[in-house]
C-alpha cells in the first residue's frame, strides 16, 4: 500500500503557517502499515492554503468525510485549533500525522507500475497497451484521497488508487 506523504512535523507546519489556512483532519489508514505501529493511530492533514478561497472546498471536503469519526476542520486564525496543529506536529505518541505533501518528486515504483500493466490489461482493453509503450503516471489527491492520472497517446483516465492496488478502501471514508 503505497503512503507518498510526508510525516507532519513542526518545521512543516510552521513554514506552512506563514499565512492562515485551512486543514482538514481524517483518518489515514496509508498512514498505519508500518509493522512496529500498528497501534498508532494514523490521520492525514490536507492543507488548504488560501484562506479567503478555499473555505468553500474545505467545507466540503469536511462534509465527504462524515462517516470519519475523527474528521475535523481546524482554522489557524483560531488559537485552540492552532495549538491543536502544534501539538499533532510534535509527533505525540500513538499517533502518526501526515500531511499531503509529498516529500520528493514522486514516481511510481515497479511493483505499483506492474499492478497499472495489470489493471490497464483488465479494464482497458481497448487501449491496446503494452509495457513497452510510454505512459504517463501522475500522482492526484482530491479531498485526502489518492487517484493515478494515466495519459497515453492521446488518452487519459484516472483511478482511484484503491481499486490499481485492489485493496478496500478505508473503512471511514
Amino acid at each position: 500500500m503505497l503512503n507518498p506523504y510526508a510525516r507532519l512535523t513542526s518545521k512543516i507546519l510552521n513554514a506552512l503557517l506563514r499565512q492562515p489556512m485551512y486543514f482538514v483532519r481524517q483518518t489515514y489508514c496509508r498512514g498505519a502499515i508500518i509493522p512496529a505501529q500498528r497501534n498508532a493511530s494514523s490521520f492525514l492533514l490536507t492543507h488548504y492554503a488560501q484562506h479567503d478561497v478555499d473555505k468553500e472546498r474545505a467545507e466540503r471536503h469536511i462534509r465527504l468525510l462524515h462517516k470519519d469519526p475523527y474528521r475535523f476542520l481546524y482554522d489557524s486564525t483560531q488559537a485552540q485549533h492552532l495549538e491543536k496543529l502544534h501539538k499533532a506536529a510534535a509527533a505525540p505518541p500513538g499517533y502518526r500525522v501526515y500531511i499531503n505533501l509529498l516529500p520528493r518528486q514522486w514516481k511510481a515504483g515497479d511493483e505499483l507500475k506492474k499492478l497499472i500493466h495489470q489493471y490497464m490489461q483488465e479494464h482497458l482493453p481497448g487501449w491496446h497497451f503494452s509495457p513497452a509503450d510510454k505512459l504517463q503516471v501522475t500522482l492526484k489527491e482530491r479531498y485526502g484521497e489518492l487517484f493515478i492520472a494515466l495519459l497515453w497517446k492521446g488518452r487519459q483516465t484516472e483511478v482511484h488508487l484503491d481499486v490499481i492496488e485492489k485493496i478496500r478502501p478505508c473503512a471511514t471514508t
